[in-house]
């Protein structure tokens, strides 16, 4: 997903993870609310059939319209890339999928992640999206229904899946580690190591792939770079690390594999031992473990004491005490800085 929110005037307790999601769930609801009530399958014609493609992904990618749509065309599109798309979708789209599928096509979305994956479906031109007071819920058409059950349940689908979410673990441990990536060596991998022989190699839909599975933006130049979920102030660390610095750092199984978890081993007793100061003092609305996970990321940002010690006091209901202020002066000075480098992991 495009990262659109500019935090860079913010308070650090205003752009911790937590409230990052918050704003994008705000975000994401409002598109959806913008989003046609009609789908390509249900309610579309002729007449209307280009406002739907104007929310579509081939309208991003292809914004010069070379010629008015039909509904016959754009559903005959949609058909045929179906084995495609669904081999690249991402983690959240295809279990939201896989619930729709189980349930006749028809499912009340459930939290965050759901939300963002029913409007890549939306925009996919495979679903739609209506509210039933305060629900919202997302509808799969009949016609799409059996196709996709019966292209997720062949057994080339099934590996190519079975690929993809370790490539995918794996950018994700990188991003934990790093902070951000730039998209060539990702994509690389995953048309050359996933999708390489099979139906699904579309360098197309392995860029869309990309734009769905993780936050991105583009950098001064025009290329594309992942980043983490909690990297609040990409701008800054790109003028503090240039991309195109190269810095090798080779990253041992235990290191991967804590990252991949979403601690690094040398992380873990200091997370254990703020989350157990924090049981009971964070505000009703806080969990005391992603209050720990928000001091920590905010530290891998480089953040100053001071300002974590703000962030610290914002998120409490009692005054800090100093075996707390002590274990946030801990995260500060030995959790690992993220900057921009290159890094190759050692399988």
């Amino acid at each position: 997903m495009l990262r659109e929110i500019n935090v860079q005037r913010l308070h650090w307790a205003d752009k911790t993870m937590s409230v990052l999601r918050e704003q994008q769930l705000e975000a994401c609801e409002k598109r959806l609310a913008a989003l046609p009530s009609f789908g390509l399958f249900d309610g579309c014609t002729d007449v209307n059939v280009e406002t739907l493609w104007g929310y579509s992904y081939d309208a991003q990618e292809h914004p010069q319209l070379t010629h008015l749509h039909t509904v016959h065309e754009l559903r005959s599109q949609v058909l045929s890339a179906l084995p495609v798309e669904a081999a690249l979708l991402s983690i959240e789209e295809h279990m939201l999928l896989e619930r729709l599928i189980s349930l006749g096509g028809k499912a009340e979305l459930m939290d965050w992640e759901e939300t963002s994956a029913a409007e890549s479906l939306v925009r996919r031109l495979w679903c739609t999206i209506h509210r039933e007071e305060n629900r919202i819920i997302i509808t799969l058409p009949h016609e799409l229904l059996m196709p996709l059950t019966m292209v997720l349940s062949t057994r080339q689908h099934i590996e190519i899946r079975e690929r993809l979410l370790r490539h995918d673990a794996v950018i994700r441990a990188l991003l934990y580690i790093g902070g951000l990536l730039h998209f060539e060596e990702p994509l690389y991998h995953l048309l050359n190591e996933v999708v390489d022989g099979t139906y699904a190699f579309d360098h197309a839909m392995a860029m869309r792939y990309l734009r769905t599975a993780y936050d991105y933006m583009y950098d001064r130049s025009g290329d594309m770079l992942l980043l983490h979920p909690g990297l609040a102030d990409p701008e800054q660390m790109l003028t503090l690390h240039p991309t195109r610095q190269e810095l090798s750092l080779e990253l041992d199984e235990e290191t991967m594999r804590g990252a991949m978890e979403g601690l690094l081993p040398d992380e873990r007793p200091l997370f254990d031992q703020m989350y157990g100061l924090l049981i009971g003092a964070t505000r009703p609305e806080i969990r005391e473990e992603d209050a720990v996970e928000d001091l920590l990321i905010l530290a891998k940002q480089g953040v100053s004491l001071r300002e974590m010690q703000e962030v610290l006091a914002a998120m409490l209901t009692v005054q800090p005490t100093p075996e707390m202020r002590d274990a946030v002066a801990a995260l500060h000075q030995r959790t690992p800085r993220w900057g921009a480098i290159h890094t190759e992991a050692v399988q």
